[in-house]
């Protein structure tokens, strides 16, 4: 116990001592690197963690941004980080009491572009522009891929999901029409698109009309596709390339006819078969896409069609499966308009 005085005595005079010594300054980011301009005032070692934090966030290595020389501005990308990091930094000081809320990764969730739409699957594949592509060409190659179209139309039956129940599907397709009847476990669900009107009937209830601002996507999510009269119309369309599970594809993009959405249409480039349609709707908060994969194609009487179509959407993902496609040589116009 006598020690206790003579302990608390050296404590003091190192804690006193310590607190005399000048402290030592770690450098600022400008002192240690060359043309600093986001992060100056910040300290040089907070430089290259947020390097590493830009770069994952939008999945790119030093040479995005960099040339050989780090201090050179010679590159676009280097000029917008610092305006992405101004913008950031000016958020989250008006919205978050200046924590570090909203981040590169909130917008970039590991792409080059800002995912400005809800999160669908297959969203991140954009097709690039290249004037070698010519949309007329494109879909020539994908007439002569299907095949011979003049069949009236197809009855389809097949498995699939239907507002997240599974059911049994049977069909009948004409041009861009369509009359679809879904055997459920609560009933048989009817729905169908007169190439103007989209209507829908529960089980065991009257058939009603869609409203018409629903109605060019319910008509796309339950369409079969069976050569380029069948696509809608595309404005001014343009030509581009892409990617998808390591798949070179050919891509027609534009504004669709009477709509105020866009299009892509993507071709596989060796096949010449459509692969994926995405879709994109404006909002007033945004664009709301859809996007269906479309798989497994069978020639029928002559046309190749596809058994599997995978719809992608914000909230849900969607298949079905044919097991059972014939053509028609005659269909009656009046079983697709709504039931009375």
């Amino acid at each position: 116990m006598r020690l206790a005085p003579t302990l608390i005595l050296i404590s003091t005079v190192i804690f006193c001592s310590a607190a005399s010594l000048p402290l030592q300054q770690e450098p600022l980011a400008e002192q240690q690197f060359k043309n600093i301009v986001s992060f100056k005032g910040n300290k040089a070692s907070d430089v290259l963690p947020a390097m590493q934090f830009m770069s994952a966030s939008l999945k790119v290595d030093c040479e995005y941004c960099h040339t050989q020389d780090r201090a050179s501005d010679e590159k676009e990308a280097k000029k917008s980080a610092r305006e992405m990091i101004a913008m950031e930094r000016d958020i989250n000081a008006k919205h978050f009491g200046g924590r570090v809320v909203v981040t590169c990764a909130t917008c970039h969730g590991g792409h080059t572009n800002p995912i400005n739409v809800p999160p669908v699957t297959g969203v991140e594949v954009r097709p690039r522009r290249s004037p070698d592509v010519k949309p007329a060409e494109v879909l020539a190659a994908y007439g002569r891929a299907v095949g011979d179209t003049t069949a009236k139309g197809w009855s389809i039956e097949g498995k699939g999901n239907l507002f997240g129940e599974d059911v049994t599907l049977k069909s009948t397709y004409a041009g861009n029409k369509f009359v679809i009847t879904a055997h459920g476990a609560h009933g048989d669900t009817r729905l169908g698109y007169d190439g103007a009107v989209a209507w829908f009937a529960p089980p065991g209830g009257a058939a009603s009309p869609l409203p018409a601002e629903v109605t060019p996507g319910f008509a796309r999510w339950n369409m079969v596709y069976s050569g380029p009269a069948s696509l809608p119309a595309l404005n001014n369309p343009s030509g581009g390339t892409a990617k998808i599970a390591d798949q070179d594809m050919l891509v027609v993009s534009g504004s669709i006819a009477g709509e105020k959405g866009r299009a892509s249409f993507y071709f596989d480039k060796k096949s010449g078969l459509l692969a994926r349609s995405v879709f994109s709707t404006p909002t007033v908060l945004g664009s709301n896409v859809e996007i269906n994969d479309y798989t497994m194609y069978r020639k029928v009487s002559g046309v190749q069609l596809p058994t599997k179509i995978v719809n992608h959407t914000g909230d849900r993902d969607s298949v079905r499966t044919f097991t059972s496609i014939r053509a028609e040589a005659k269909v009656d116009s009046a079983m697709f308009s709504p039931p009375k």
